[in-house]
């Protein structure tokens, strides 16, 4: 996938090349250039969400869900060809995974933003999509709760193997998690810069190489900054 054939669209028409399975690609950029490309790795709308399928997830601020079901009869549309004994079990492993267990009958609009996400997370647990997008689900989150969700995106991102798009502002997100991190123009054209990440997992913040390709990173985003608007979170 390198920069010399990947062109930025704002038209689902012409959507982005998907990862191979098992690939990590980050999106930097401006938060409106993200949402436009992230979606376009599927064909989507920029403001379009998502049931996730065996084919498609997706994990994002404000994940939908039946306000009128429960936690479990919600999770339970994501294994439609499971028996009733298999759906039981696989339902209330991943509750307790999630920690949801306790609220495992009750409806979505009880749950806190945080709560929310987890089931989120518990969905896509259990549909194991072959493709992933991720759009900064935890920014509107505080540090801790952050901090509480952000383990589950290495869980996502190998459970399955699937190919994984993410979206984000956090450059150290970015070389955390991504095989290969682009950072995107604001314009229509080609990707901006391309970086390759070969640093072994899990990857120590205070490492050299952790720290020789954020500063990388965040010189291209500076080179960058004078074509995309100043909205971009360079640092973590």
């Amino acid at each position: 996938m390198s920069a010399d054939f990947l062109t930025l669209s704002r038209s689902p028409e012409n959507a982005l090349p998907r990862p191979a399975a098992g690939e990590v690609v980050a999106l930097l950029g401006a938060p409106e250039v993200r949402a436009v490309a992230l979606r376009g790795f599927a064909g989507l709308r920029a403001d379009e969400g998502t049931v996730p399928t065996a084919e498609l997830g997706l994990l994002c601020a404000r994940p939908r869900f039946f306000p009128w079901l429960s936690l479990i009869e919600n999770l339970a549309f994501a294994l439609p060809k499971a028996t009733p004994f298999e759906r039981e079990g696989l339902i209330a492993n991943v509750l307790v995974r999630v920690g949801l267990a306790a609220q495992a009958t009750q409806r979505p609009g009880t749950l806190s933003p945080e709560g929310l996400l987890r089931l989120a997370i518990a969905r896509l647990l259990l549909v194991r999509p072959r493709l992933l997008l991720i759009d900064e689900p935890f920014a509107a989150l505080d540090v801790q709760a952050r901090d509480r969700l952000a383990a589950f995106l290495a869980e996502l991102c190998t459970q399955g193997r699937p190919a994984v798009v993410i979206a984000t502002g956090s450059v150290d997100e970015a070389v955390r998690l991504a095989d290969r991190i682009l950072v995107l123009p604001q314009e229509a054209g080609p990707i901006a810069f391309s970086l390759d990440n070969l640093l072994s997992r899990p990857r120590d913040e205070r490492s050299v190489g952790f720290v020789a390709l954020r500063r990388e990173l965040r010189r291209a985003l500076e080179k960058e900054s004078r074509h995309v608007p100043a909205a971009v979170e360079a640092a973590a």
